[in-house]
């Protein structure tokens, strides 16, 4: 895998300017002077302009959810890619010829594109096939029976595969290889002998695209009354341009009325979401038949503020729902759950009701906190002593992973409905909630490194891990190192001589101290560490957004000026940062030694041990 050089990162960052990126898609207005410009925030729900875009760093960040980043940042968060996908964007933007990569990424990309090419004829030999061939008619009947209009078959690409196990092989012939439509699986080995056989026989298609509109996938359906094989419902199998459990179906089709409502409403089929669409309603997506995944919730959160869950209102659609609830509550979005009543689903409803009534039930769907209490009320019950416990434990191990609701009014007024709802006093929910957020604390995992390298296709972007550090209040180890990293940020000629006297094992913090990394891996590329060069070494957008949020804090503390005094009691505070620096290391290596030889002590070390203790506290009060 070959990495892109950063000369050529820098190159497409500088063709890049912020201002005309990110005005593209938000209005601007120009702040202090036209030094800054301010917009509504598209990562959460903002009523007042919180995001700031700076010229001077090429940088953006939210005051409010505190989502920032560079050019790069923004195209990955707009455009759901990974960072190679958001470089090629850009390169392209500024007409600027990525360079050439290896013979193996090459053959791995051309392989892509034909896959891509096979799966993009079969959507049209499909969809002429169910539109002229005789063999179609039941097919026709079936889609028809489900009220779908000429225009939405035609825009929705609707297609069909006739009973012949071999019918797209023989079209294929002279145009695409076996390897190819076995990539794109549009056939299969088969079970009993060699060769190969169709894999879409005899069912109505419904082509999957991703978010470039790129046929990727088909989901299929067996006719009423045909053969069963495989089940009512067949669906391609991942492949290497088409991943279930990142795809919702629908997107392209939806993205432009996800702008303009600002919400999007999460069906369970295809059929649904067609049928929506079809009644007026757009910004309807769908999963893969399947329950939502992580990946599928990152994409949701990038797309819209406000998400609407339809679930049937069977138990299997309700259990569906819950688990839903349990990963998108965490997202920092506005989440709600819509049960269809009489346990009918959207298509079925809108024919009986049609869309005015579904969207009024849509507007007033509950909130997905009270949904899934609600749930857990149905299937536990609360007339026991052990009911009520259980519930309540549920609600606030939920609670407890939704960030930023610590200390809001939101949080009083949930809490408040919670005590209510379980007849109990509201002292003994908070409390509950608190050693649910102790317990997940403790069980949080630490942030990984991220791979500095690019893929050489399109990549599928992974789900970050939040970072909470810049997000909830500071500890004194986190204030300081934070410090020291602010000081570097602001006056990166520092770093060099940091190096010398502090590495990074010296940060406690995970995060901080993969920052710190970063800075120190530039100064051993022999380059002075500024804001712009060690963001530029970086693909994860939470470590670009902790970067910029200490390069502010270092802004509005006025570190520059601080610098200057040199002459202050200490030495200033550069080297009152780094003094403390080293006398916390020597403190934990002091206290660690002596844990480690206390278990094997007599009475005469342990006194010693004590005297050696009082001496160095005694040193430690000195020198503060």
């Amino acid at each position: 895998m070959v990495e892109l050089s950063s000369d050529f990162k820098e190159l497409v960052r500088s063709r890049t300017e912020i201002v005309s990126l990110i005005g593209e898609s938000l209005t601007l207005q120009p702040i202090a002077g036209g030094r800054e410009f301010q917009a509504l925030c598209p990562f959460h729900d903002d009523n007042n302009p919180s995001m700031r875009v700076y010229p001077d760093r090429q940088s953006f960040r939210c005051w409010v959810c505190n989502e920032g980043g560079d050019v790069f940042s923004w195209v990955q968060k707009r455009e759901n890619v990974g960072f190679f996908d958001a470089l090629r964007i850009l390169a392209e933007r500024a007409h600027l010829e990525i360079p050439n990569r290896s013979d193996k990424q090459v053959q791995q990309q051309a392989k892509k594109e034909e896959v891509l090419a096979a799966l993009k004829w079969a959507e049209l030999q499909f969809h002429q096939a169910f539109k002229s061939d005789p063999a179609s008619k039941d097919a026709r009947d079936y889609i028809a029976s489900r009220g779908y209009s000429a225009e939405t078959i035609d825009l929705f690409r609707i297609g069909y595969h006739p009973e012949d196990w071999d019918w797209i092989q023989r079209r294929a012939r002279g145009q695409f290889s076996m390897e190819a439509l076995l990539e794109a699986r549009l056939i299969r080995n088969q079970d009993d002998r060699p060769g190969y056989s169709d894999y879409f026989v005899d069912r109505v298609l419904w082509p999957i695209h991703d978010e470039r509109k790129r046929t990727v996938a088909f989901g299929g359906r067996l006719i009423p009354g045909h053969k069963e094989r495989g089940g009512k419902y067949f669906n391609s199998s991942d492949s290497i341009v088409f991943h279930k459990s990142r795809v919702l179906y629908g997107l392209p089709y939806a993205r432009d009325a996800i702008k303009d409502r600002g919400s999007i409403v999460v069906v369970e089929g295809y059929a649904d979401c067609v049928a929506c669409h079809q009644a007026g309603i757009r910004n309807v997506v769908a999963g893969m038949g399947t329950a939502l995944t992580d990946l599928q919730c990152q994409r949701l959160k990038a797309f819209a503020p406000k998400i609407i869950l339809t679930y049937d209102s069977d138990n299997a659609g309700q259990d569906a729902a819950a688990r839903a609830v349990g990963m998108l509550l965490g997202q920092s979005v506005d989440l709600r759950v819509l049960t269809l009543p009489d346990g009918k689903d959207p298509d079925e409803f809108l024919k009986s009701n049609g869309p005015q009534v579904f969207e009024s039930l849509v507007d007033q769907a509950p909130e997905a906190w009270e949904f899934r209490l609600d749930y857990e009320i149905k299937k536990t019950g609360i007339e026991s002593v052990d009911a009520q416990e259980r519930v309540l434990n549920e609600m606030t191990t939920l609670l407890a992973g939704v960030p930023g609701l610590r200390g809001t009014a939101r949080e009083d007024l949930i809490l408040g409905r919670l005590a209510t709802r379980l007849r109990m006093q509201e002292a003994t929910v908070r409390s509950q909630l608190q050693r649910a957020r102790s317990q997940e604390q403790r069980s949080a995992r630490p942030v990984q490194r991220v791979e500095r390298t690019e893929s050489g296709g399109t990549e599928t972007p992974q789900p970050e891990q939040k970072i909470e550090f810049h997000r909830r209040p500071l500890s004194k180890d986190d204030r300081l190192e934070a410090e020291l990293i602010e000081v570097l940020l602001t006056e990166p000629q520092l770093a060099e001589d940091t190096r010398l006297h502090v590495g990074p094992d010296d940060f406690l913090n995970p995060h901080l101290r993969l920052l710190v990394e970063f800075i120190f891996d530039v100064v051993e590329l022999g380059e002075i560490p500024t804001f712009d060069r060690v963001t530029l070494e970086m693909e994860s957008n939470e470590l670009k957004s902790l970067a910029i949020w200490l390069s502010d804090e270092a802004r509005l503390k006025g570190v520059e000026r601080k610098l200057l005094d040199t002459e202050a009691e200490g030495g200033g505070l550069y080297q009152q940062l780094l003094d403390r620096m080293k006398w916390r290391r020597e403190e934990l290596s002091h206290q660690a030694a002596l844990t480690r030889q206390a278990a094997g002590d007599d009475k005469q070390d342990a006194i010693a041990k004590l005297q050696q203790i009082a001496a160095f506290h005694r040193k430690r009060f000195s020198q503060q």
